[in-house]
Parts: structure tokens; C-alpha cells; sequence
């Protein structure tokens, strides 16, 4: 068995089409398809069942997809690796995080880049459960989310507390208060991220510890757009403390009661290398959070 054999195997399983796994991998389809059969032949199973529509896989194929796709991501681990010799001048970083960590993501990412630039990278916004399970199949580096894991086939290091807290525009009556309780927000529009995202499900928590029955005037998956309304005074909401620049126009303020926070934390696929990009890059997180523990 060679590396070519999991390799076309992968793309097959990934399309469920000879036809256009051969043009991704640039092969011509009879050669994709003698490369499956030896494969087919050294394992003594069939990995495919073909029909006109397409191909699935057989319960065999569905077995040994996992460790193909293991043994694919150990293989471009260790490219990553060597890699490193060469001081990263070239190479890959894949992040995933839930759209409330752009905050800290982006600066960090920010700060790679600009001591690597030959690097290219991934950042991928999604909920966390994608992240995990992304991160888990080998298709990120490094994940940031929360502590513990969901997965158990993932470690998460404590980076730092993840507090919930009031955004409002610089004009706003709330923005010059020192703390700001349910009582003052009661006739506030607003503008909140999407249901499902794990940020929601705890701002809920608090509304409905405080007996709040809040007019949600906007819900959306991106930061950036709850933040313009936000902006523009249209609306207020609830963020994990976000660091904001005097640009921006906005004030974080303080609610009380407090509401409960969590831990952010690092996650890493247990047992895989790690590579040296996802390495600096979680240096670069570590230091922000210990500059913000100092604030």
C-alpha cells in the first residue's frame, strides 16, 4: 500500500464520483480506478459499491476511511514539521473558532502573519461543535473555543476567563455608567448573535435569570454585523468582553449581577504533532490574554 492509494481513496470517498475525484487529483479516470481496485485488492474488501448515479462506500470503506484520513493528516504533520527547519517560510495554519472569539483570533492571526508572511492561512468562524469535530478529523491545526472539550479525543488548554459584558455605542445613555443591571435594559432594543451559537444559549441564561424579556431587534452568526448596529445606535448587546479600538466607537460596560463566565481555552488533537504555526500562533494568544488579565 502506498501513499497514492490513500490519497485516491480519500478524494473518491470525499466526492462519492470517480469522475470528478480523478480531475481534482489530476489523474485520468481508469488510472483512479485501477489504483482503487489494488487498493480494493491488497485489504480484501470491496471499499465501494458502484452504481450509474455515483459510488458509496461499503461498511469497509467506512471503516478504513478513518484511518486513511488519520494516516493522510500524520503525513502532512510531519511536512509541517520539517518544515519548520526552514524557519516557516512557507506552509499552513488552519484556526477555527466560534464567531465571539474573532476579537482575539484575528490580532493573533494579525501577528503570525506579519513575522511569517510566507505562511498561508485559514480562519475558519463556525459553532463550536464544528470547530471540535473539525479540529478532531484533522481538518484545523488549532481550534479556540472553550474548557472542557466536548470531544475526548481533543485537550483544551486555559487561556483565559470569558466574561459576558454590555456593548453599547459611545452616545448611548448606558455609556456612562459604571455598571449597568437588567432593570436599565429592560426597554433596550437588542441585537444579539444567532440562536445555536454557544454565546446565545448564555446570554439567554442570564436574561432568564434576571427575569428579562428582551426586544431582539437583530440576530446574526457575525460579530461584525451586531457590532455595526451596535455602532450605529440602533441596538445594544451582550459579548464576551470584547477588546475594542477607539475607533470603533464602541463602550464595554459592566453588568450586574455578573453573569457566569467560561473558560476560552486552546484546543489540540490529542497525540498529533503540532505545528509550528499553530504553535506560534497559540503563543500569540497566550500573550494577549496575559495582557489582558493585567488591564
Amino acid at each position: 500500500m502506498e501513499l497514492r492509494h490513500l490519497r485516491y481513496f480519500s478524494a473518491v470517498a470525499d466526492t462519492l464520483h470517480f469522475g470528478r475525484a480523478a480531475r481534482h487529483l489530476h489523474v485520468s479516470q481508469p488510472t483512479l480506478s485501477q489504483q482503487i481496485r489494488q487498493l480494493e485488492e491488497e485489504l480484501g474488501a470491496p471499499l465501494f459499491e458502484r452504481a450509474r448515479s455515483g459510488v458509496r462506500l461499503t461498511q469497509a470503506g467506512e471503516l478504513f476511511r478513518t484511518y486513511a484520513s488519520r494516516a493522510l493528516e500524520d503525513v502532512n504533520a510531519g511536512r509541517r514539521a520539517v518544515g519548520a527547519l526552514h524557519g516557516l517560510t512557507t506552509g499552513t495554519l488552519r484556526v477555527g473558532y466560534p464567531p465571539s472569539m474573532r476579537g482575539v483570533v484575528v490580532p493573533a492571526l494579525a501577528a503570525v502573519l506579519r513575522r511569517h508572511p510566507g505562511l498561508a492561512l485559514s480562519a475558519e468562524e463556525a459553532i463550536v461543535r464544528r470547530v471540535e469535530r473539525r479540529l478532531a478529523d484533522g481538518k484545523l491545526d488549532v481550534g479556540l473555543a472553550y474548557a472542557p472539550a466536548r470531544l475526548p479525543d481533543l485537550d483544551a488548554e486555559p487561556v483565559f476567563d470569558s466574561k459576558l459584558a454590555l456593548v453599547v455605542a459611545r452616545g448611548h445613555p448606558l455609556a456612562g455608567a459604571e455598571s449597568v443591571g437588567a432593570r436599565q435594559l429592560a426597554e433596550e432594543p437588542f441585537a444579539l448573535l444567532s440562536r445555536g451559537l454557544r454565546v446565545r444559549a448564555r446570554v439567554e441564561a442570564w436574561f432568564s435569570a434576571m427575569r428579562l424579556a428582551p426586544h431582539i431587534a437583530l440576530e446574526s452568526n457575525a460579530v461584525g454585523t451586531v457590532l455595526a448596529i451596535v455602532r450605529a445606535g440602533l441596538a445594544v448587546t451582550v459579548l464576551p468582553e470584547p477588546r475594542l479600538a477607539d475607533a470603533e466607537r464602541l463602550v464595554v460596560k459592566r453588568l450586574t449581577p455578573a453573569p457566569r463566565s467560561e473558560l476560552a481555552a486552546l484546543l489540540w488533537r490529542k497525540g498529533a504533532p503540532r505545528a509550528p504555526a499553530a504553535e506560534l500562533f497559540a503563543a500569540e494568544v497566550r500573550e494577549r490574554a496575559k495582557d489582558a488579565g493585567e488591564d
